[in-house]
This record gives C-alpha cells, structure tokens and sequence, in this order.
C-alpha cells in the first residue's frame, strides 16, 4: 500500500474520518452485508441467489449420469416436488414484495 504524505491537516483529518467511517459500515454490514450488500434491493439479490442456486443442483443433478443417481428419487420428483415449487415460491414471494412496495 503506498503511503501519501498529506501536508494540509483539514485533507487528512477528512481522509481519517472517511476511513473510520468506511470501517464502521462493513462492521455493521456483517458476513451477508459484505456479500449482498445493503439497500432495496437486498432481498432481491438474496433471493436471487437462492433460486440460483437451487436451479443449479439440479441442473446438475439432471445431467448426472443415470448410474450415479439416485433410484429412489428420479429427475420427475426433483423437477415437480422441489425445483417448480420453491422457483414459483420465489416468483410470488417478488412480485408480492414489488406490489407491496409500490403501495398495491
């Protein structure tokens, strides 16, 4: 990291308090924070992140060859008893949270 010498005080006093503050937001921000940040649209990013990743597993899953999964839960049970219902879930859950946002 290089070093800047700073001869106006009013400059490193201003460049001090923007470093103390910056410190205290990624406190209070936590482990999540860090990772999707703050805002409005916080839980659009979390829940992003979930549909993400669940499409992905079985995704995965789907392409997994048929002698590596499992016998007893196929590809229809995947598809119609967990990825449809928490995708639409998660679809309802948005539009809900738009709706209620937007005052309807």
């Amino acid at each position: 990291m290089n070093k800047i010498e700073i001869q106006d005080p009013k400059v490193a006093g201003k460049i001090i308090a923007a470093n103390a503050e910056s410190e205290k937001r990624k406190a209070e921000l936590g482990f999540l924070g860090r990772f999707f940040g703050s805002g409005d649209n916080v839980r659009l990013y979390i829940v992003g992140t979930i549909a993400l990743g669940i499409l992905l597993t079985a995704l995965v899953y789907t392409l997994t060859p048929e002698k590596y999964r499992s016998a007893d839960f196929g590809l229809k049970e995947l598809w119609t008893l967990i990825v449809l219902p928490v995708e639409s879930t998660i679809i309802g859950y948005l539009i809900g949270s738009r709706s209620k946002d937007n005052g309807g």
